[in-house]
């Protein structure tokens, strides 16, 4: 569904990230880029929408990241990401907390991942890990089940050093009490990105995290 223009675009705006070039290009990235993954996200909506109906129900255009960059704390000050990307959940861009999956395209390859990266407010990630120690069989299952570790491998994320001493058992009985995040990703080639069956790629990757999501889910917001 991506062409080799969709790469050429970001290749050559890593080597031109300025207001100047992107404005004097503004017509290739609306064309080359931004609709053919939007086409792309459609499609993979379609795909998904059967085991995760809630998703057919959030416009696209919800679900995507703008490109251009939030440069205001930030030592880097070019002003254009250098890929897109979108997060492909029931509350798209607009909750980062709530676990779905995410998606970014660059001019080299792509980046997929999954789960709950941003805890803000330590009451959230107590929750979490309230509801694992609440949980733990269920949990080991989740993340050792078949396809989650053919697809993913495993659990990620930063980890407390010093565990909060009314988890300490539970940390024993699984380490990864400790994590701050729970998250999963991967990288996945340009080859891979053009072939026919990419969609069906995506498909079966982020069906395979979806109980582990839903777990998380559950754990976040119940």
């Amino acid at each position: 569904m991506l062409s080799p223009s969709y790469f050429d675009f970001f290749n050559e705006l890593k080597l031109n990230n300025n207001r100047e070039w992107f404005l004097a290009n503004k017509v290739r990235y609306e064309r080359d880029a931004k609709e053919p993954f939007m086409a792309l996200l459609e499609k993979l909506v379609e795909v998904l929408a059967p085991n995760e109906p809630n998703l057919a129900l959030v416009p696209i255009k919800q679900m995507l990241f703008r490109i251009n960059r939030d440069t205001r704390f930030s030592k880097d000050k070019i002003p254009y990401k250098e890929h897109l990307s979108a997060s492909v959940s029931r509350n798209g861009t607009k909750d980062k907390l709530y676990p779905g999956h995410y998606l970014q395209i660059s001019g080299e390859n792509a980046f997929i991942a999954g789960g709950a990266y941003f805890f803000e407010e330590k009451e959230i990630l107590k929750k979490v890990r309230n509801f694992i120690a609440g949980h733990p069989e269920r949990f080991s299952e989740l993340i050792n089940a078949p396809d989650f570790k053919k697809y993913w491998g495993e659990m990620r994320g930063e980890k407390n050093k010093r565990i909060p001493p009314e988890f300490a058992e539970d940390f024993a009985q699984q380490p990864l009490i400790a994590n701050t995040q729970f998250y999963w990703h991967q990288e996945i080639s340009h080859e891979t990105i053009l072939s026919a069956d990419f969609i069906s790629n995506l498909k079966n990757r982020f069906t395979a995290a979806l109980p582990m999501n839903e777990f998380l889910v559950e754990a976040i917001y119940n």
